[in-house]
């Protein structure tokens, strides 16, 4: 089966040169100790794809974009829902990912209410048993909070969550909701519910998913600078900036994976660990099926072999696919490679 690839796409590398990328995508089914090529290929996303669409800005991606000229790392996105062992109840439980280098852990939590004890003071009820708990962002610590005048203000970190409250907007500790997931390096107190003032966001909890963020999510949304190639113009436009006050376009601003799952650039063939994430394997395991794509620019008459990059790995365990999606680049200007004509190839190493 062919690789699906895309068009070329123009870009910049981290030193502000120009390149071209091509991108390349395969999908696969998986099962606990298997992968196999997919009769249906996923194509490849022009835009990101969302659990809504009417309500894009709202909702959680179920896939980026995979038109990016350039990713420093590979991006690791698991979508799941975590399941207790042999569907047996439990309070509490820890979710894992691993994929080669690459691991995060997330404490999940049944539900929980915050209540007052004479001398203990805030606490939480103990948790409602649960069977399976989806591991999104809805169940993650964020939302938003009501201030004492009515206006509703964003947890930047994390606006679709909950359990991010001001003191003077809400009625009574009835009306909290708990966050189910938890960050075992930061975790989730009864007193890290409600804050004084609003600037208290920094202080916290962070957010848990392995799913992907949204670009307006903080920190995110602060890397999205200026790219190199574009500062010229700028400057000829408005003579009086100075240069070294532009923000620069962060390249870690293309990077959607959840914090922690993109800090590696992977091969291709990493062993992949999920924990907690299926209704009959407690530990589901696979490895990554090590296929590389032989991807070729070919601007005018001389062909180029370009280096295959893992910029994205999508594991899909709701549906069972995965979503490998790999890049090539070389070093040139669109307009003027484009005036030669390029063509594209790619086969399987």
């Amino acid at each position: 089966m062919p690789w699906l690839t895309s068009s070329i796409i123009p870009g910049s590398a981290p030193d502000g040169s120009s390149i071209i990328s091509v991108i390349a995508k395969r999908t696969y089914t998986i099962a606990h100790g298997s992968v196999a090529l997919a009769a249906e290929q996923i194509p490849i996303h022009v835009n990101d794809l969302t659990v809504d669409p009417v309500n894009p800005l709202n909702t959680e991606n179920l896939s980026e974009t995979d038109l990016i000229a350039y990713k420093a790392r590979t991006d690791v996105v698991v979508l799941a829902d975590a399941f207790t062992p042999h569907g047996k109840r439990a309070y509490n439980l820890k979710c894992e990912v691993s994929v080669g280098p690459v691991h995060k852990e997330i404490l999940v939590y049944g539900e929980r209410k915050l209540e007052s004890k004479s001398f203990r003071g805030l606490t939480f009820t103990d948790p409602v048993p649960f069977e399976t708990m989806p591991l999104n962002y809805h169940n993650a610590f964020g939302g938003y909070a009501k201030s004492k005048d009515g206006t509703m203000l964003p947890f930047p970190p994390n606006p679709f969550g909950k359990g991010f409250y001001l003191k003077g907007g809400f009625e009574g500790l009835s009306e909290i909701a708990v966050p189910n997931l938890e960050d075992p390096a930061s975790p989730i107190e009864p007193s890290s519910l409600i804050y004084n003032v609003y600037e208290d966001w920094t202080k916290a909890p962070k957010p848990a998913s392995f799913g992907w963020t949204k670009q307006g999510f903080y920190p995110r949304w602060t890397y999205a600078g200026l790219p190199t190639q574009y500062l010229a113009g700028v400057l000829r436009d408005n003579p009086q900036s100075d240069p070294n006050k532009i923000p620069k376009l962060d390249f870690r601003f293309y990077q959607g994976a959840s914090e922690g799952l993109c800090n590696s650039v992977l091969r291709g063939d990493e062993h992949v660990r999920l924990k907690y994430m299926d209704p009959d394997y407690p530990v589901f395991e696979f490895d990554l099926p090590n296929n590389i794509p032989r991807l070729t620019l070919k601007p005018g008459k001389e062909v180029i072999e370009v280096e295959p990059v893992l910029q994205t790995v999508l594991i899909d365990k709701k549906n069972s696919l995965l979503s490998m999606v790999w890049r090539g680049s070389m070093s040139g200007d669109m307009v003027e490679l484009s005036s030669k004509g390029i063509v594209i190839g790619c086969d399987v190493k």
